[in-house]
């Protein structure tokens, strides 16, 4: 029997872990092949790579963000070949399938949840020819095999997924992970062994999709220690609570090189009633002090998010949420919109909360008892004035002199949004060269931002542009501030040029102040 396991991968960088996971526990009784698709590719060509293995079986995993796409290319599969078995599992398929089964003839079974076991059964009852219409089985951590291997050999300069778990230990009701509530850890010499086989490739980044990483202090630890005793170039990536960060965890996070973890923080909200309401029951003011000493120590990358739409926070209290998280200044700062999932808390308690969401995925909300859909609607054009400002980093130096005109951080970002969305700029595609152009113009020309934007474009695309600030005789300060400089005298003037850019400003981005600074820039 010929088995196809695929997926439509949000990115084509991504690869979907569980494929391999299902075809280790089948590869004894099937012919089975793994195919990762895009789901940005034309379907057409997805719907031919897929007919191309002749399979007597094709299991697709459904995700939030496929699931319109692999449901028309189930449906074009059965047309062409009635016979090919198609089973759909995964989260989005996992908590309605009767539903979906009588919705849709052209799905033969669903397996619902964690599938290791779901999928032998399966597939002996495939050979058999006497399927199921829907497969639940429970899974323990023995079920779940190595898959260092496989991954490895379809890595191919993709991100690689790895979990060293599975569940979480809190019950975030917006969460998927809220349904299963224990956290069941894999066998640590068998996480090192297939690390390390990963390791040896060198490969550029391994994302662990563990829900919360440092739910155990002590195997967290000697997970990373281990990491960084065998890793090279490799960065890592983990989802992190910042609660459970103490002075052990903070102390050896601080032995970690610069650029080689990331963590991710979901915050979500600030507000004490919102976080009891969703089962976070942090002490916010804790989660800071943690996330201000790994800012502080400069080597771990930062990305924290916020929800918008959590019940009892109104646009004012996100106002606040908002400023609370930016004025850590994580290097990403998300602005999240709620999702109504299916099997989750939250979704079962919607008609309490008046949640009025789309029917279609990604299920986000449109509005709630806390949020009109006109706010909510506004906030999505703040995100995207907001990833185009901060997230984007090429207005580092620039942010900083701008805040210092506004009473709150939010408020710096709404004047910048009414702009946009003034001037008809939300819906296009902008240029980072437009958006310099039209924060001068929205900020009245104002002379130090002009200098600090100056930096900012020169730091990030070392190229000289006429708006530019341009008091001095560039030639001449250069020339004599390269005469002055130890390590630049000793270059002949064509190697200077070759290597660097130069402005010279009358105000200091490190101090704030106006003084006369020379800048170079390595090319």
């Amino acid at each position: 029997m010929k088995v196809l396991l695929t997926t439509l991968n949000s990115k084509y960088t991504h690869t979907s872990i569980a494929l391999y996971y299902l075809k280790n526990k089948i590869d004894d009784v099937a012919d089975v092949s793994v195919l990762n698709l895009n789901v940005n590719e034309n379907l057409s060509n997805c719907l031919n790579k897929i007919l191309s293995y002749t399979p007597d079986v094709i299991g697709f995993g459904v995700y939030i963000w496929n699931v319109e796409e692999t449901l028309k290319l189930a449906c074009d599969i059965k047309k062409i070949n009635p016979n090919i078995i198609i089973a759909f599992g995964g989260p989005e398929v996992s908590y309605n399938p009767e539903e979906l089964l009588s919705k849709y003839d052209y799905i033969d079974s669903i397996l619902c949840g964690e599938s290791e076991r779901n999928i032998v059964e399966f597939i002996q009852d495939a050979k058999n020819e006497n399927i199921q219409r829907i497969y639940k089985l429970p899974v323990e951590a023995s079920d779940i095999p190595s898959i260092s291997e496989d991954i490895a050999d379809n890595y191919d300069k993709r991100v690689v997924y790895f979990e060293t778990s599975r569940g979480c230990p809190f019950r975030c009701s917006y969460c998927m992970s809220c349904i299963d509530k224990t956290v069941r850890y894999f066998d640590l010499d068998q996480v090192k062994a297939d690390l390390k086989h990963l390791l040896d490739l060198n490969v550029i980044q391994i994302r662990f999709i563990d829900r919360t990483f440092n739910s155990d202090r002590k195997r967290a630890i000697e997970i990373w220690q281990f990491l960084l005793n065998n890793g090279k170039d490799t960065e890592f990536h983990f989802e992190i609570c910042a609660s459970l960060i103490d002075d052990e965890t903070l102390e050896f996070l601080k032995s970690v090189p610069k650029d080689t973890f990331r963590f991710e923080i979901g915050v979500q909200s600030t507000h004490k009633e919102t976080l009891e309401e969703i089962n976070r029951r942090y002490n916010f003011e804790y989660e800071k002090e943690v996330m201000k000493k790994l800012m502080n120590m400069q080597n771990i990358h930062i990305h924290a998010d916020l929800i918008i739409g959590l019940p009892h926070e109104t646009t004012d209290i996100f106002k606040k949420s908002f400023n609370d998280l930016y004025e850590l200044y994580p290097h990403e700062m998300q602005l999240g919109f709620l999702k109504m999932l299916k099997g989750t808390d939250i979704y079962d308690r919607k008609d309490e909360f008046e949640y009025v969401y789309s029917n279609y995925p990604p299920y986000e909300v449109l509005k709630n008892k806390f949020m009109t859909y006109e706010e909510i609607a506004y906030l999505k054009k703040f995100e995207t004035v907001f990833d185009y400002i901060y997230n984007s980093k090429k207005f580092l130096v620039s942010i900083r002199y701008m805040e210092t005109k506004f009473d709150s951080y939010y408020e710096m970002y709404e004047y910048i949004t009414n702009y946009f969305i003034e001037n008809k700029l939300i819906d296009i595609k902008l240029s980072y060269d437009t958006i310099y152009m039209h924060l001068i113009k929205m900020f009245n020309d104002d002379g130090i931002l002009i200098q600090t934007l100056t930096y900012d474009y020169v730091d990030n695309f070392k190229i000289i542009r006429e708006w530019m600030y341009s008091k001095y005789d560039i030639k001449k300060e250069i020339s004599a501030y390269i005469r002055e400089c130890d390590e630049l005298s000793k270059l002949s003037t064509n190697e200077v040029s070759k290597r660097y850019k130069f402005i010279a400003l009358d105000y200091n981005v490190d101090s704030m102040k106006r003084e006369k600074t020379i800048y170079k820039f390595e090319k």
